[in-house]
């Protein structure tokens, strides 16, 4: 068996062997690492047609320079999030409204919230995030009401504190479209939380479930590199795969997993090999607070999208738990914990047919985290009990605690990462450094390349449409969408420090001219404020469809038949019947989720901005 630094070599080599005639590409990588990326594997590049979220996936940390294959330094600014992110109503954060989408059997996911973030290491929060706390999963009696758990800050501090995170789908930021005050989420709040617990003397274990993207090409390789440097900064210790993760390259896969010895390496997989099984762990040993905790994952192949690259191996996964579970019991340890990636029936199965896992922890299932740890029947742990299973929640928006103690009893909560812990300005900076990144790369070095508009027509501003729509005009600049592009250029007062106007995912619905979901600009689009000022707001060609030759043949300036010319108008109106789904394009639930509630659209949106035709 070739040693680990042996097959480390040999990785390398073979990918710059098979990049030699290709251009590089430096990525964002951990300190010390090597720095070149190879390109997208073939599968990556048969899928990526004009238009394609391969061809978008470019904004998130691009690299500026681009030297050869000799050792860098690592790049300075790391990644931060996209601009996407999950939001809830304040009936949602303040607690009290079920998920519409939860499962009967997930009943113990519930709502009711409470408690306050940590005083902080140099002044303490006077109001807290919501909070979900079971006293103890083998049935402690916290001494709380019914329905009223207690607060984690209400704990004395456990021996050892499991940090569990997955499925972040590369939400590392709210966008604040709808007020940060109503978005959950964010590296930069879970790093003050996990200051916080630190600043109380808590030993901290923070391990993530997987899939920090959720798309693939460029961008998502960039956002995955930034995605792993946010964990290490937060002090993690474990990281499992996603079935988006595994849609990268294997390059840029290895060089995050690939490590000399276990205590470097933060990926570990029992099912999951990256080129040679030996360049990362299956298990993973960690000594806190006088306890061993081992830790595997699992990527259940039934969750993957695509057939992985040929370098890229997903095993069977009952085989490889049973044989990560027996090598961690013969290390000696204290807790065993098994990340999965798949379907909470699955991950359940599993643990029925492996013994010895004391809490199983599982990402991939859409809806709230579990109010409470679940015992899976027919499981068995170590000490003949039941397997205990917690879900990580979807997009990062909650962290859970799982406080344990020598004798494998538990504590859980669930914490709500809301606007009441503020950002960390390590990743304010590092959010910072990448939308200056996003600058000097520009769209053409994300690969955004315009794309022939649907309807063949160009795009001529709003202002052009108001040469002769003068009232409706006058009605769209006094709404925020005219002022659409402002609001990236020089963000809302709590988000500032950072300008986000070369941000594809911001541009999209911030400017005239882009497909709002796939992050692409049409041609004749906005592409900078000095070429296309004209195109600055989410003006009427967003809804109406771009008027070049409406706008040519009304102006005499194209020649057309009666007839043409009235096809031409009818082509730019837009019924109000279909005047809704137009509106969700951008209004979606991430960044509005008020425009989903009955008859908000009718009553409330619409009235804001009803104009009709010609004056």
């Amino acid at each position: 068996m070739p040693s680990r630094r042996a097959s480390l070599n040999a990785a390398w080599m073979m990918f710059l062997v098979c990049t030699l005639s290709t251009p590089l590409w430096v990525v964002g990588c951990r300190p010390g690492a090597r720095s070149v990326a190879p390109p997208s594997s073939p599968r990556h590049a048969a899928d990526s047609t004009p238009g394609s979220t391969s061809d978008v996936e470019s904004s998130h940390v691009s690299d500026s320079e681009q030297p050869g294959v000799e050792e860098m330094d690592p790049i300075e600014a790391p990644l931060m999030p996209p601009v996407l992110v999950d939001v809830e109503g304040v009936q949602d954060v303040e607690g009290g409204q079920r998920n519409a989408e939860q499962s009967p059997k997930d009943a113990s996911r519930g709502e009711a919230e409470a408690g306050e973030p940590l005083a902080n290491s140099d002044k303490a929060a006077s109001t807290g995030p919501p909070v979900e706390s079971a006293a103890d999963a083998a049935g402690g009696d916290s001494g709380e009401k019914v329905g009223e758990p207690p607060a984690y800050t209400s704990w004395d501090p456990p021996t050892v504190t499991l940090v569990v995170t997955g499925q972040q789908n590369g939400y590392l930021e709210p966008c604040g479209c709808t007020g940060l005050d109503r978005q959950k989420g964010g590296v930069a709040r879970r790093y003050t939380l996990l200051e916080q617990l630190r600043s109380r003397g808590w030993e901290l274990v923070p391990i993530d479930a997987g899939n920090q993207v959720r798309r693939y090409g460029r961008q998502a390789e960039i956002k995955y590199h930034r995605s792993l440097e946010a964990l290490r900064e937060m002090g993690y210790v474990a990281v499992g795969f996603g079935p988006d993760d595994i849609r990268l390259s294997v390059g840029d896969l290895i060089q995050e997993a690939a490590a000399e010895s276990d205590d470097e390496a933060l990926h570990l997989s029992a099912n999951v090999v990256l080129f040679d099984p030996t360049l990362m762990p299956k298990v993973k040993t960690v000594e806190a607070g006088g306890l061993t905790i081992g830790v595997t994952s699992l990527l259940d192949p039934a969750s993957l999208k695509a057939d992985p690259s040929g370098e890229i191996e997903v095993g069977e996964a009952v085989d490889a738990a049973v044989a990560a579970i027996d090598e961690i019991r013969q290390r000696d340890t204290d807790f065993t914990v098994l990340m999965f990636y798949g379907d909470e029936s699955a991950a359940e199965s599993l643990a029925r047919e492996v013994p010895g896992i004391d809490l199983l922890v599982v990402a991939g299932s859409d809806g709230e985290p579990l109010y409470r740890p679940r015992e899976i029947d027919g499981s068995r742990n170590r000490d003949g009990g039941s397997t205990k299973l917690i879900v990580t929640g979807n997009k990062g928006m909650y962290a859970g605690l799982v406080g344990i103690e020598p004798d494998r009893s538990i504590r859980y909560a669930r914490v709500a990462i809301t606007h009441e812990f503020e950002d960390a300005p390590e990743m304010r900076q590092l959010m910072a450094d990448y939308q200056q990144q996003l600058k000097e790369v520009g769209l053409d070095g994300l690969g955004l390349r315009p794309l022939r508009h649907p309807t063949g027509e160009k795009f001529v501003g709003s202002s052009t449409c108001g040469e002769c729509h003068t009232l409706a005009f006058d009605i769209w600049s006094s709404t925020p969408h005219a002022l659409a592009t402002d609001h990236i250029v020089e963000p809302p007062e709590e988000r500032g420090d950072v300008a986000r106007h070369f941000d594809p995912e911001c541009l999209s619905c911030h400017v005239t001219g882009w497909h709002p979901q796939d992050y692409q600009p049409y041609e004749s689009g906005y592409l900078s404020l000095e070429a296309d000022s004209h195109l600055t707001g989410n003006g009427c060609e967003n809804c109406h469809g771009p008027g070049g030759s409406h706008v040519a043949a009304e102006q005499g300036d194209l020649d057309v038949s009666g007839d043409r010319l009235e096809e031409l108008r009818v082509a730019m109106r837009l019924p109000l019947e279909r005047a809704r789904d137009k509106c969700l394009e951008c209004h979606d639930l991430d960044n509005s989720p008020d425009f989903h509630e009955p008859d908000a659209f009718e009553h409330i949106y619409w009235p804001e901005v009803e104009h009709y035709g010609l004056d």
